[in-house]
């Protein structure tokens, strides 16, 4: 499916938007700064884009689909060969026998012009059923890559700052310890601690 192939390229929009300001904007605020930024971006999807000028062209195709058909003009030359007269045979209208001109309307069964419309009107309502289905899953799969991407961001930063925690306790139960006043297995689990968290 398109989203499912576009979601590696959500999830690197999400780490690289931070580096890029949105044009016409102050430069403070980041693409991918937010999630609602990154959705303001997804509406310029090609994928997303297309489906919205199907469903515009299947709009505008109600009005038309329930209009009567377009009328036939047909104009017929009789004795062409001028047989009968001294002219010689043409194909101008005014220089034959007789020329016969119909304009023809057609009308449809009862009911049908109506019934037509419905359908056209049914196509569109299922073209802007497709157009929300698509921003449905877009919209879905930007979020969830921005709060991955969340989750990632903030993981790393609480990680650091356990470590920084983890490397204060060492050196105070190292303190604590070349003062006397705190047992070797103190510094040596805060090291294990450490050693491990680093890991």
């Amino acid at each position: 499916r398109m989203v499912s192939k576009n979601f590696l390229r959500i999830v690197l929009l999400c780490l690289a938007g931070l580096a890029l300001p949105l044009n016409g904007s102050a430069a403070d605020v980041l693409l991918g700064a937010d999630v609602q930024g990154l959705l303001d971006y997804a509406r310029g999807n090609p994928e997303y884009a297309a489906m919205r000028y199907e469903a515009d062209a299947a709009a505008q195709r109600v009005y038309p689909a329930g209009a009567f058909p377009d009328p036939l003009f047909r104009m017929e030359l009789q004795n062409i060969t001028n047989a009968g007269s001294d002219a010689s045979p043409s194909l101008l209208p005014s220089k034959v026998g007789s020329t016969k001109y119909t304009l023809v309307q057609p009308l449809p069964f009862w009911g049908k012009r109506d019934l037509r419309r419905e359908v056209a009107e049914a196509d569109a309502e299922q073209a802007q059923g497709r157009v929300a289905l698509t921003w449905s899953e877009l919209a879905a799969s930007v979020k969830t890559s921005y709060a991955r991407y969340y989750l990632v961001v903030h993981n790393e930063l609480l990680i650091r700052e356990i470590l920084d925690l983890l490397v204060r306790l060492e050196r105070i139960a190292l303190v604590r310890y070349e003062s006397g006043l705190a047992p070797q297995q103190d510094v040596i689990r805060a090291q294990v601690e450490l050693t491990t968290m680093r890991r």
